[in-house]
């Protein structure tokens, strides 16, 4: 299948700044600002958007097992520029005066990414 001609001759790297846009805009739309804690200490403002009912699939097991559970999605490029660590699991999250948890270290991305977490019903304030 031939590559759409508006990706004809670019790099990795100008098509990441092109998702980066994209994503920028989502934010900029749907995004809601976030404190990240992360287990190294510290508080960050980031943005981000919180999906609080995404069906995942864990097949780890013999059975899968779908799971329905908040899951925030974020620009990478926001925890590079602010000189801080990406997030892993166990790193905490205030979203809309909710207290969340990442449950699992979120994918490798270029530009974006979705982690999952767990809200044990705790309000932050």
């Amino acid at each position: 299948m031939p590559l759409p001609p508006f990706l004809k001759d670019k790099t990795m790297a100008e098509f990441n700044d092109d998702i980066n846009l994209c994503m920028e805009s989502c934010l900029d739309y749907f995004g809601d600002p976030v404190v990240f804690m992360p287990q190294s200490g510290g508080k960050y403002n980031i943005r981000g958007i919180l999906d609080e009912n995404v069906s995942v699939v864990d097949t780890s097991g013999e059975i899968p097992v779908e799971t329905p559970m908040p899951v925030l999605s974020v620009k990478l490029k926001d925890f590079n520029d602010l000189g801080i660590p990406r997030p892993v699991q166990g790193d905490e999250f205030v979203v809309k005066g909710r207290l969340y948890e990442a449950t699992r270290n979120p994918e490798d991305g270029w530009s974006e990414s979705r982690i999952p977490l767990f809200c044990g019903g705790d309000y932050a304030g």
